[in-house]
C-alpha cells in the first residue's frame, strides 16, 4: 500500500495558507486556472486585503473595529411583499419537492412581466410560440442566491482565457477579483471628473479598440482563438459613486451600448442599486429597454442592497435565451437548483401588481428619505454644517449630534480638518472621502504618504478602517481617498466621525520636501546628485580614475534614455522644484529576498536631515504595495557611513560579494531588511 502522507497534511501542502488562522475578511482566491492575478487585479486585490485582514488584529472578536468601509445597507424593515411570499413557499404542500433548475415558471413571468413594464423590449425575437408582443418570454429570466454567483457564472460562460471584461474605475473591487477568477482578465476605464464620473462613450470606445489591438497583435501569430474584450460592466447606479444614468441620460446610454453592440463586447447592466437613488424621479434607466440593445445587454437585478434582504442572497438575471440556457445548464451541473423560497422572494419585491405599487411608493419614500438624510449627515460631519443649504435637514442634523455629543457638538459642526468630498452620490449610501492635503504629514513621528499609511493611522488610533482608493481603482493615483458607508446608525456614526477628527487633529506639519515618484523633468538633477555622490562618498575608497571619469553630461543621458524603462521604481525628496535626493528600488528573483534597494542618493548638503531615512521607509513601503516582504543593500566594505546608516534602520549584515566598478574589484556587504519592520 502506498502510503505518502495523511491526508491533512497532504492538503496543506497543497495550500499552505489555510495553515494559518485569519482575522477579518477570508482569503481572496486564486483564479480556477491556476494563473496569478493580472498586475490590475492584484492591485485590488492586495488593498482590499489589507483593509479586511492585514489591517485587524486577533483582538477583533473582543474589541470590535468600526468598519466604514463595510456594504450593509441600513437597518431597515425588509421589503413586506418578500416576506409575504418566503412565507407563502415555507407553507407550501409541495416544499418536500425539488424545485425546477430555472426556477417556477409562475415565479419566472411575474419577474417578466415586472421587466417588461419597465420597458424591456427585444426588437429581434426568436420564433417561438410563447414570445410576447415585447419579443420575450420566460426562457430569458431565471434566478440564484446573489448577483455575485450569477456575475461568476455569466462570466465563465462568455469569456475564453485571455479574453477581457472592461469594468469602470472607480469600482465594486470584489467584482474585480471575481472575473478574473472565472478564467477573465480584467482592464479598467477610468471615470473622470471632467465627465462628471460618467461613462465617456468616445473612451469607451477607444479603449476597446485599444485593447483588441493589442491582443490582435499579441495573438495574431497564433492558429485558433484570439483573445478580445467581451464584456463591459456597466454600474447603475455606480458603486461606489453613486452616479447615476437615468432616463435624460437615454442619448448617453444609447451611445455606450451602440458602442459595444458594434464590437461585439456585451453589456452587463448592473441594476442592483436602482430603487435606492435619492429621487424617485431619477432611476435608473436600463439598457435592455432602448430598442434594439436587448440581446446585447445582461440585466442584473437584486433584493441585497435595496429590500432589507441582504442575508438572503437573491438575484435575477433577464438575457437573451441562449445566455439563461447556458445559465441554468451550470446551476444544474454546479448546485442542481437555485431555492424555491429565493425566487418566491423576488416575485415578492418585482411585480405588477396594485398591492406592490402602493407598498413600494410608501416604503421607498420612507427609505430614501432615510439615505437622504444619513448622507447629509455625514456632509455636515465632513465638511461641516454650512455644507447642509435645506434648513428643515440642517437643524435636524444639528439636533442630532447636540443630543450625541453634547459637549463636543460645535467643533464637530465644523467639520473634518483637511478632509474633501470630491463628489456627489446620487444613490446607494458610499461616499467618497479624500484625505489628500494630510499627504506627507505625520502622526508620532510616522509620516503619512500611501493609502496603506492612511488606514493604519485610522486603525491604530481608533481601530476605524474603510475602503481605500485602490480597492475601488480610483482614476487619481496620487490622491489619497476612501471609500465610507453612511448606512450606520447615526450614534456610531457621530461618534466615529468624532474620533477621526481628533486623530487629524494631532497630525504633525510635513517636511518642507516631499516624497514622489519621479519625473523626466528630474533626471538632469539626479544626475548631478548620482556624480557628486560618488565622488564625496567614494573618495579614497574607488579609484580616482573612474570617479574622474564620471561627468554630468553623460549620467544625464542615460537616466533619460532609461526613464520609461525604471520610472515607476524610482522615488524622489523634492523641495519646490529641487530634487534633493532619490532611491531606486526593483523587484528580485532571489530566494531569499524578493526586492531590492538598488540605490540611495542624498544631496550632499542635504545628508543628515533624515532624507534618506525617509526615502527607505518610503520605498519599503512601495514595495510593501506589491506584495514584496523583505529587501536587500549593497554597500561597499569601506563605506563606513553607509553601514552604520543601514545598521541604524535594522539592516542585518548576512552576505558579501564582490563587485567590479571600473577596473578593479571591491568587496561589498548585503544589508537584509524586513519590510514591514523598516516601513513602521
Amino acid at each position: 500500500m502506498l502510503v505518502k502522507s495523511n491526508a491533512i497534511d497532504r492538503l496543506l501542502k497543497l495550500n499552505p495558507e489555510l495553515a494559518k488562522r485569519r482575522y477579518g475578511l477570508p482569503d481572496i482566491g486564486k483564479r480556477l486556472d491556476g494563473e496569478k492575478f493580472n498586475p490590475t487585479v492584484q492591485h485590488i486585490a492586495d488593498a482590499i486585503d489589507f483593509y479586511g485582514y492585514e489591517v485587524r488584529d486577533e483582538n477583533i472578536a473582543n474589541i470590535p473595529d468600526i468598519d466604514l468601509g463595510g456594504g450593509n445597507p441600513i437597518n431597515f424593515k425588509p421589503f413586506p411583499l418578500a416576506i409575504e411570499e418566503m412565507k407563502k413557499s415555507l407553507e407550501n404542500p409541495n416544499i418536500y419537492k425539488y424545485p425546477y433548475t430555472e426556477g417556477d415558471d409562475n415565479i419566472r413571468k411575474v419577474l417578466l412581466d415586472y421587466v417588461e413594464k419597465l420597458g424591456f423590449i427585444n426588437t429581434a425575437p426568436y420564433n417561438y410560440d410563447d414570445v410576447d408582443k415585447s419579443g420575450l418570454s420566460v426562457h430569458n429570466i431565471t434566478f440564484l442566491p446573489s448577483t455575485s454567483i450569477i456575475f461568476n457564472i455569466i462570466i465563465n460562460i462568455i469569456s475564453e482565457p485571455g479574453d477581457v471584461v472592461l469594468i469602470t474605475g472607480p469600482n465594486y473591487g470584489l467584482f474585480t477579483i471575481r472575473a478574473e477568477r472565472a478564467g477573465a482578465e480584467v482592464e479598467i476605464l477610468n471615470l473622470e471628473k471632467e465627465d462628471n464620473f460618467l461613462v465617456n462613450p468616445k473612451k469607451l470606445a477607444k479603449k476597446i479598440d485599444e485593447i483588441n489591438d493589442s491582443l490582435q497583435k499579441v495573438y495574431n501569430r497564433r492558429k485558433g482563438y484570439v483573445p478580445r474584450v467581451v464584456a463591459f460592466l456597466n454600474a447603475n447606479p455606480n458603486n461606489p459613486t453613486g452616479k447615476v444614468m437615468s432616463e435624460k441620460y437615454t442619448k448617453l446610454l444609447k451611445e455606450i451600448s451602440e458602442v459595444c453592440l458594434v464590437r461585439g463586447v456585451f453589456v452587463i447592466d448592473d441594476l442592483v442599486y436602482r430603487d435606492i437613488s435619492f429621487d424617485k424621479n431619477n432611476l435608473a434607466k436600463p439598457i435592455a429597454t432602448i430598442p434594439g440593445m436587448f440581446r446585447n445587454t445582461i440585466s442584473l437585478f437584486g433584493l441585497s442592497k435595496s429590500y432589507g434582504l441582504a442575508s438572503l442572497r437573491a438575484g435575477f438575471v433577464v438575457a437573451d435565451e441562449i445566455i439563461i440556457r447556458e445559465v441554468i445548464n451550470r446551476i444544474f451541473q454546479e448546485m442542481d437548483s437555485s431555492p424555491d423560497i429565493v425566487g418566491r422572494a423576488l416575485a415578492g419585491a418585482y411585480n405588477t401588481s396594485l398591492e406592490r405599487e402602493k407598498i413600494y411608493s410608501e416604503y421607498f419614500k420612507e427609505l430614501r428619505n432615510i439615505y437622504v438624510y444619513k448622507y447629509n449627515l455625514l456632509k455636515a460631519l465632513t465638511l461641516g454644517i454650512d455644507s447642509i443649504k435645506e434648513i428643515d435637514l440642517k437643524n435636524k442634523i444639528i439636533k442630532k449630534i447636540k443630543e450625541v455629543i453634547p459637549n463636543d457638538y460645535k467643533d464637530m459642526l465644523k467639520g473634518l480638518p483637511y478632509v474633501t468630498m470630491p463628489l456627489e452620490p446620487e444613490a446607494g449610501f458610499f461616499a467618497i472621502l479624500d484625505f489628500t492635503k494630510i499627504k506627507g504629514m505625520k502622526y508620532e513621528g510616522v509620516t503619512i504618504n500611501t493609502e496603506r499609511d492612511l488606514l493604519k493611522l485610522f486603525y491604530n488610533t481608533s481601530r476605524i478602517r474603510f475602503l481605500v482608493g485602490q480597492s475601488i481603482s480610483w482614476p487619481y493615483k496620487n490622491e489619497l481617498v476612501g471609500r465610507v458607508t453612511f448606512a450606520l446608525d447615526d450614534d456610531k456614526m457621530i461618534n466615529t466621525f468624532k474620533m477621526m477628527k481628533h486623530t487629524l487633529s494631532q497630525l504633525e506639519k510635513r517636511d518642507n520636501y516631499i516624497i514622489r515618484k519621479n519625473e523626466l523633468k528630474d533626471q538632469e538633477q539626479m544626475a548631478h546628485i548620482k556624480v557628486d555622490g560618488w565622488r564625496n562618498a567614494y573618495d579614497r575608497i574607488i579609484e580616482s580614475k573612474y570617479l574622474n571619469s564620471l561627468n554630468y553630461e553623460e549620467q544625464t543621458r542615460r537616466y533619460i534614455s532609461s526613464f520609461e524603462e525604471y520610472k515607476d521604481l524610482v522615488l524622489v525628496a523634492v523641495k519646490d522644484e529641487e530634487v534633493l535626493g532619490y532611491s531606486c528600488y526593483n523587484y528580485s528573483d532571489d530566494n531569499e529576498f524578493d526586492s531590492e534597494l538598488v540605490s540611495l542618493y542624498i544631496k550632499p548638503n542635504n545628508i543628515r536631515n533624515g532624507i534618506g531615512t525617509n526615502l527607505v521607509k518610503e520605498t519599503a513601503k512601495e514595495l510593501l504595495l506589491h506584495n514584496k516582504k523583505n529587501m536587500i543593500v549593497w554597500c561597499l566594505s569601506e563605506n563606513e557611513a553607509a553601514i552604520k546608516f543601514y545598521k541604524k534602520l535594522g539592516g542585518k549584515n548576512i552576505i558579501t560579494k564582490n563587485a567590479k566598478i571600473g577596473d578593479k574589484y571591491y568587496k561589498e556587504v548585503g544589508f537584509y531588511f524586513d519590510l514591514i519592520k523598516l516601513a513602521n
